[in-house]
Protein backbone atom coordinates (compact mmCIF):
# COMPACT_ATOMS: atom_id res chain seq x y z
CA UNK A 1 0.00 0.00 0.00
CA UNK A 2 1.41 3.03 -1.39
CA UNK A 3 1.27 5.93 1.93
CA UNK A 4 2.27 9.61 2.27
CA UNK A 5 1.87 11.43 5.20
CA UNK A 6 1.78 15.33 4.59
CA UNK A 7 2.82 17.48 7.59
CA UNK A 8 1.80 20.91 7.32
CA UNK A 9 2.13 21.56 11.31
CA UNK A 10 4.08 24.49 12.96
CA UNK A 11 6.83 24.09 15.82
CA UNK A 12 6.11 26.80 18.71
CA UNK A 13 2.89 25.31 20.36
CA UNK A 14 2.31 22.46 22.57
CA UNK A 15 -0.19 21.11 20.43
CA UNK A 16 1.71 21.47 17.01
CA UNK A 17 4.47 19.10 19.10
CA UNK A 18 1.75 16.74 19.97
CA UNK A 19 0.61 16.65 15.77
CA UNK A 20 4.51 16.17 14.65
CA UNK A 21 4.69 13.13 17.19
CA UNK A 22 1.78 11.44 16.00
CA UNK A 23 3.28 12.21 12.29
CA UNK A 24 6.55 10.51 13.46
CA UNK A 25 4.82 7.59 15.17
CA UNK A 26 2.90 7.10 12.17
CA UNK A 27 5.40 7.02 9.78
CA UNK A 28 7.59 4.79 11.95
CA UNK A 29 4.57 2.02 12.55
CA UNK A 30 4.22 2.58 8.79
CA UNK A 31 7.47 1.81 7.81
CA UNK A 32 7.81 -1.29 10.21
CA UNK A 33 4.33 -2.50 8.14
CA UNK A 34 6.00 -2.71 4.98
CA UNK A 35 3.85 -0.21 3.39
CA UNK A 36 5.34 1.87 0.36
CA UNK A 37 5.88 5.47 2.65
CA UNK A 38 6.93 8.76 1.47
CA UNK A 39 7.06 11.76 4.51
CA UNK A 40 6.23 15.39 3.00
CA UNK A 41 7.52 18.38 4.28
CA UNK A 42 5.89 21.22 3.62
CA UNK A 43 4.55 24.35 4.38
CA UNK A 44 5.50 25.75 8.23
CA UNK A 45 6.50 22.24 9.02
CA UNK A 46 9.76 22.63 6.83
CA UNK A 47 11.00 24.76 9.95
CA UNK A 48 11.28 21.18 11.98
CA UNK A 49 13.73 19.56 9.09
CA UNK A 50 16.69 22.17 10.47
CA UNK A 51 16.46 20.63 14.00
CA UNK A 52 15.96 17.05 13.32
CA UNK A 53 18.69 17.23 10.88
CA UNK A 54 20.87 18.88 13.43
CA UNK A 55 23.91 16.22 14.32
CA UNK A 56 23.90 18.11 17.88
CA UNK A 57 20.57 18.18 19.00
CA UNK A 58 21.28 17.32 22.60
CA UNK A 59 21.43 21.14 22.48
CA UNK A 60 18.07 21.61 21.07
CA UNK A 61 14.54 21.63 22.13
CA UNK A 62 13.45 18.69 24.83
CA UNK A 63 10.90 17.40 21.97
CA UNK A 64 13.77 17.34 19.44
CA UNK A 65 15.92 15.59 21.55
CA UNK A 66 13.30 12.41 22.56
CA UNK A 67 11.77 12.37 18.84
CA UNK A 68 14.77 12.89 16.86
CA UNK A 69 15.29 9.53 16.51
CA UNK A 70 11.96 8.22 14.97
CA UNK A 71 13.10 11.38 12.30
CA UNK A 72 16.09 9.08 11.79
CA UNK A 73 14.00 5.76 11.57
CA UNK A 74 12.07 7.51 8.70
CA UNK A 75 14.35 9.84 7.29
CA UNK A 76 14.95 7.69 3.85
CA UNK A 77 11.20 8.61 3.13
CA UNK A 78 11.11 12.06 3.70
CA UNK A 79 10.92 14.34 1.00
CA UNK A 80 9.96 18.14 1.33
CA UNK A 81 9.02 21.31 -0.66
CA UNK A 82 11.10 23.38 -2.47
CA UNK A 83 9.18 26.83 -2.40
CA UNK A 84 8.75 25.99 1.44
CA UNK A 85 11.93 25.62 2.54
CA UNK A 86 12.70 28.96 0.38
CA UNK A 87 10.25 31.15 1.98
CA UNK A 88 11.08 29.62 5.94
CA UNK A 89 14.55 29.66 4.94
CA UNK A 90 15.60 26.52 5.99
CA UNK A 91 17.24 25.66 2.59
CA UNK A 92 20.38 25.62 3.10
CA UNK A 93 19.81 23.67 6.98
CA UNK A 94 18.11 20.97 4.44
CA UNK A 95 19.50 20.54 0.93
CA UNK A 96 21.49 18.27 0.38
CA UNK A 97 20.19 15.69 3.12
CA UNK A 98 16.75 15.36 2.22
CA UNK A 99 15.21 14.92 -1.31
CA UNK A 100 13.86 18.93 -2.03
CA UNK A 101 10.49 19.11 -4.46
CA UNK A 102 9.88 21.67 -7.19
CA UNK A 103 12.07 23.75 -9.99
CA UNK A 104 12.69 27.20 -9.91
CA UNK A 105 11.14 29.09 -7.08
CA UNK A 106 7.73 26.86 -6.86
CA UNK A 107 5.79 24.97 -4.45
CA UNK A 108 6.79 20.87 -5.42
CA UNK A 109 3.64 19.15 -7.45
CA UNK A 110 1.89 16.77 -5.83
CA UNK A 111 -0.54 15.69 -8.41
CA UNK A 112 1.61 12.81 -8.63
CA UNK A 113 0.23 11.35 -5.41
CA UNK A 114 -3.50 11.00 -6.99
CA UNK A 115 -2.13 9.89 -10.19
CA UNK A 116 -0.39 7.25 -8.91
CA UNK A 117 -2.95 6.35 -6.46
CA UNK A 118 -1.26 7.12 -2.95
CA UNK A 119 -3.43 7.56 0.25
CA UNK A 120 -2.51 10.81 1.65
CA UNK A 121 -2.71 11.34 5.17
CA UNK A 122 -2.38 15.10 6.23
CA UNK A 123 -1.08 16.31 9.73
Amino acid sequence: MKTAILILTEHQTPENRGRMAHALNLAGDAKRAGLDLRVIFAGKSVEWLPQFLDPNREEAHPFVKHYGHRFDDIRDHVITCNFCNIRFKTMDAVQGHVPVHGEGSAHMDQTWLLTEGWNVITI
